[in-house]
């Protein structure tokens, strides 16, 4: 079995080297070791291996008559021989990648099941803050050390950067002048806070699947540069309040948009269309498809606001409009 040992040492000369003997003559192997600088001296953590015979409390009891103090003993597995950079780093990319609670990330980082403690005196709190001002707080029998606090707050501090802790609700505010342009890297986040102040219903629109939130940014990544295609966006002031992408499927090239709730019915989707069609039409294409959820008719007024001459199927689930991209498929009012 795979024990994780936390102690605390007075600061005297060789009694590391005590517990160390201590361990092997039990039998008891030292797997890894950190050690965390504190106030009241320095604060000892092993990783060691022992047999069946060997319980938490019996452990307990090896390292306090070798001089440890404030004894923890937890049972751990091969995971906490990773260095502890290591294992924050990767929880990181679980957090922004795999869309895991950051909240559970830092419980399991931080080790917080209780532990066999010999002198229990009450839980310590961390306290750690998110972008938006509110607290995370974090609860163990074993004291944090500064090391850890200053870890977890790092850590909490990095996803929060990338809009990983709190999803932004609010809408923006509205201004006068729209600006469509080209995706760029540099709009992840602002692709991602628009998908955050989406309904589910426009959401569903869109992808035709319940979406979860806040996305990856593996995902926003791709929203903002496509394979193969172009990535469009809506900007007013500093706010993306809409997006599409125009890429390839085989032999045919489509465009998918979504606009915010609270700039629905303002001319947003319009602009994106207009611009998917000339952009398509830049590239040589002979035509478009625009693909949406069936019940979405604001995508049907839209081509038709862009002054496109359509053509409507449907496919199951979802309508493509698909409008020719020659003279022909130009109305007047474009």
């Amino acid at each position: 079995m795979m024990w994780r040992i936390r102690m605390t040492l007075p600061d005297r000369p060789g009694l590391l080297a005590q517990v160390a003997t201590a361990c092997g003559g039990a039998g008891v192997n030292i797997l890894a070791m950190q050690v965390f600088r504190t106030e009241a001296g320095a604060v000892d953590e092993l990783v060691v291996e022992a047999d069946d015979a060997w319980g938490d409390v019996d452990l307990a009891a090896l390292i306090e008559g070798a001089g440890g103090v404030a004894v923890a003993v937890t049972r751990t597995d091969e995971a906490d021989l990773d260095d502890a950079p290591t294992r924050y780093l990767r929880a990181v990319h679980d957090v922004i990648e795999g869309g895991q609670d950051v909240e559970l990330v830092l419980r399991e980082l931080l080790r917080t099941q209780p532990p066999d403690v010999a002198d229990y005196t009450g839980h310590d709190v961390l306290d750690l803050r998110r972008r938006d001002g509110s607290v995370l707080r974090i609860s163990r029998a074993v004291p944090f050390t500064p090391v850890e606090r200053a870890r977890a707050q790092a850590l909490l501090s990095l996803v929060s950067d990338a809009g990983m802790d709190v999803p932004l609700i609010a809408p923006s505010a509205f201004q006068p002048v729209p600006m469509v342009r080209e995706a760029t890297l540099a709009d992840i986040e602002a692709v991602s806070a628009l998908h955050g102040r989406c309904s589910v219903e426009t959401l569903y629109a869109r992808y035709q699947t319940p979406l979860r939130l806040p996305m990856t940014t593996r995902l926003a990544r791709r929203l903002v540069a496509p394979d193969g295609g172009i990535a469009l966006v809506v900007q007013v002031g500093l706010s993306v309040v809409g997006h599409g992408v125009l890429e390839q499927h085989g032999d045919d090239w489509t465009f998918q948009l979504i606009v915010e709730d609270a700039w629905q019915s303002r001319g947003i989707g319009t602009r994106l269309v207009r611009e998917a069609a000339e952009r398509a039409r830049g590239l040589g294409l002979s035509q478009l498809t625009f693909v949406s959820a069936g019940a979405n008719d604001s995508m049907l007024r839209g081509v038709g606001a862009a002054g496109l001459v359509a053509r409507v199927e449907r496919h199951g689930d979802l309508v493509h409009v698909t409008v020719p991209l020659g003279p022909a498929g130009w109305t007047a009012s474009a």
